[in-house]
């Protein structure tokens, strides 16, 4: 395993420079995986953690298909994985009185393959994170330190780093070395109240929903049966949320009302008075962390400012009701690497940078109105007001039964690298199983993180050289699909893409390295077109535009 990763020096050292295409500051998973995507693409990162070791207590505990499908990109196997669990369970929420107001199917396998709802604990996550990093000799992690100053210009940003103030350090300022990080380009993901974004003076828009919430975390000794095992009480008494929290953990949620104190309400015997009717004691159980968090909801529109770039809570902070906080962040660092790389390898100019932002800002946005709007009906506290809420959401639950459950979410990117108005543009794509150039697996473990222009055998005629060049200088190639012994050079295993292209009525699709669709067409519909849109939209230098 290599040794990169530089602890807090002695503080009587004198500054030391480090050099890098990336400085990243920030080493929760958004950061984490970001310097990975970055270092896979042999990429210079300097990773800096103002902890010295991964933050021990748990945070996000749940993430949805797409986020198994990017951590499994790096090795992670949320199917398969003993640290991350799921359960075949619809999410209901509950009356006080035990009516289901509202179904969302975490229990379903999605499109590209993946299970709707996986659970986890984050320490372990941002461990395995951790270690992917270590592997990387070209990622050098920086633990320990904090930002304290931030200077750009035309060709580099330069972020001073201290360490960490202890209680021990306090007024020795002076006596603290320094380490400067040069980069070509600095991203944020250093959380809700990011210095980077403060530097840059980004200021985000407040959503003014703010709701306090005693967040409760148990290790269980004894076996304890949930039905459903993951579920929203919508009280007015108390409204609270029990999920699981990862293998042998469960984590409970009780809103504060009006006029609770939060240091007296997360006192251990008020939680474990609050644990009672579960029959979650202190003989069958270990608390683990009991803390009110603010819920909020807050985003930035502009998410660069010149040399530095923002993701993850930095940019956008949202109340946990959908469990899609930590999965945005991580859709930023999907996004921003593959943008980066082109930059950074002159195969586009700074400007695509820009579509990181247009693009990852109204799609978070989406989450952020969507767990609002649950927050919003979850935190009601009036009687009358929660008597007739019961009534609306049982009707249309009602009405939704007759189709079943209702999809967890439907979003798109804001404009950028796709081509609207073409099927199935500015979303995931699915994905099955294919067998490629000797292998066989999943889509994205056998062709990679790359450009993939995927075409029906009847139609590959149509991919001219012309544009078979564009796409190998964009680092991806044209490829036919169809079932074994049709002629194409992939084979569609389990006919997913058959049945995918039969519903969004193509015979080509274009998708991104963050596995989004970019573009689509109909056979005889003009793929070349829709390719060389996508290559205008990248803002590319090689003259793929051409």
């Amino acid at each position: 395993m290599a040794d990169n990763t530089a602890q807090a020096a002695d503080p009587t050292t004198s500054a030391e420079h480090l050099h890098a295409d990336v400085v990243v500051v920030g080493l929760g998973p958004v950061g984490l995986l970001t310097s990975i995507l970055l270092g896979q693409r042999s990429h210079q990162v300097v990773a800096v953690d103002r902890w010295p070791a991964a933050y021990p207590l748990p945070r996000a505990v749940t993430f949805d298909h797409e986020i198994a499908r990017i951590l499994n990109t790096v090795g992670i196997d949320a199917n398969n994985d003993p640290s991350i669990d799921y359960h075949d369970a619809i999410y209901q929420m509950l009356s006080a009185d035990r009516e289901v107001l509202s179904e969302i199917d975490w229990q379903s396998t999605a499109a590209d393959g993946w299970r709707n709802r996986y659970w986890f604990n984050q320490p372990d996550l941002e461990e395995r994170l951790r270690c992917i990093v270590s592997t990387l000799p070209n990622v050098r992690t920086v633990l320990g330190y904090e930002a304290v100053a931030l200077e750009q210009d035309a060709t580099s940003a330069r972020v001073t780093l201290r360490p960490t103030r202890r209680g021990d350090q306090a007024g020795a300022d002076d006596a603290l070395s320094e380490i400067v990080a040069e980069a070509s380009y600095a991203v944020g993901a250093d959380g809700a109240n990011s210095f980077m974004r403060n530097a840059i003076g980004l200021e985000m828009i407040d959503l003014n929903f703010y709701y306090d919430w005693l967040v409760v975390d148990v290790v269980e000794h004894e076996t304890h049966a949930y039905e459903p095992p993951h579920y929203q009480i919508c009280d007015p008494v108390r409204p609270h949320t029990i999920v699981p929290g990862g293998p042998g953990r469960r984590r409970w949620e009780f809103m504060l009302l009006d006029g609770e104190d939060r240091e007296t309400f997360a006192a251990p015997e008020n939680v474990w008075s609050l644990l009672a009717p579960f029959d979650v004691r202190p003989d069958n159980a270990e608390l683990q962390r009991a803390v009110v968090w603010r819920f909020q909801a807050r985003y930035l529109t502009e998410w660069r400012a010149g040399r530095v770039i923002l993701a993850g809570d930095a940019a956008h902070l949202m109340p946990p009701f959908a469990g899609e906080g930590m999965c945005a962040g991580l859709r930023d660092a999907n996004a921003l690497a593959w943008r980066l790389d082109l930059v950074l390898r002159d195969l586009a100019a700074p400007d695509l940078l820009d579509t990181f932002g247009q693009e990852r800002a109204p799609h978070a946005k989406w989450f952020i109105d969507f767990s609002v709007g649950l927050g919003e009906v979850i935190c009601m506290t009036d009687p009358e007001a929660v008597a007739q809420r019961n009534v609306d959401m049982m009707a249309s639950h009602a009405e939704q039964a007759k189709i079943g459950p209702v999809r967890p979410y439907d979003a798109t990117l804001g404009p950028g690298v796709w081509v609207p108005d073409t099927p199935g543009a500015g979303a995931p794509s699915a994905q099955g199983m294919v067998a490629y150039d000797g292998r066989v697996g999943r889509f994205d473990e056998v062709v990679g993180r790359t450009w993939s222009l995927l075409t029906t055998v009847d139609a590959a005629h149509e991919v001219d050289e012309s544009t078979k060049d564009r796409l190998h200088r964009m680092g991806g190639a044209a490829h036919t699909i169809g079932p074994e012994h049709s002629g194409a050079d992939m084979i569609d295993v389990d006919g997913t893409y058959t049945r995918w292209f039969a519903d969004l009525g193509v015979a080509h699709v274009l998708l991104r390295p963050d596995f989004y669709v970019a573009g689509s067409a109909p056979a005889g519909a003009g793929i070349t077109a829709v390719v060389k849109q996508t290559a205008t939209r990248m803002s590319l230098t090689t003259g793929l535009t051409a």
